[in-house]
């Protein structure tokens, strides 16, 4: 009497193996990398892209400056925040009025910023020109 018994099927269990689990972390990681990278890439242009812009302002500011004072042709230097400038004034051109002792100066207006941003040197520039009368010589 020696009967064997059925043996009772066994059930598959509702879990993962442990190759799922590994391969899922591993596509977890390296999705994880990508978007710290991209976040990374993201946080630097935006931080070039606001220094870029704070350059331009200060330069327009120093533009501003220099256009309202009467000058003569020559370099002028300074420091503005973080940014070093250079301002050059060139005459072009000049027109004489007729009949009057005035003539029409116009000149080359240049402002050239620099500054370091994350240990490279960075520059700007920026050109206009420039009309006054002044009288002749």
């Amino acid at each position: 009497m020696n009967r064997e018994r059925p043996r009772p099927e066994r059930e598959k269990d509702g879990g993962f193996t442990l190759l799922e689990v590994m391969v899922a972390a591993t596509l977890m990681g390296l999705v994880l990398v990508m978007i710290l990278q991209l976040l990374t890439s993201t946080l630097r242009a935006q931080e070039a892209s606001r220094n870029n812009t704070r350059a331009v302002l200060t330069a327009q500011k120093v533009l501003e400056e220099f256009s309202d004072r009467d000058l003569s042709r020559g370099v002028f230097r300074g420091q503005e925040g973080r940014f070093a400038y250079e301002v050059s004034l060139v005459p072009q051109f000049t027109v004489p009025y007729p009949g009057q002792k005035r003539q029409l100066v116009c000149s080359m207006l240049k402002v050239k910023l620099s500054w370091e941003e994350r240990g490279q040197a960075k520059s700007l520039e920026l050109k206009t020109i420039r009309t006054t009368v002044q009288k002749r010589s």
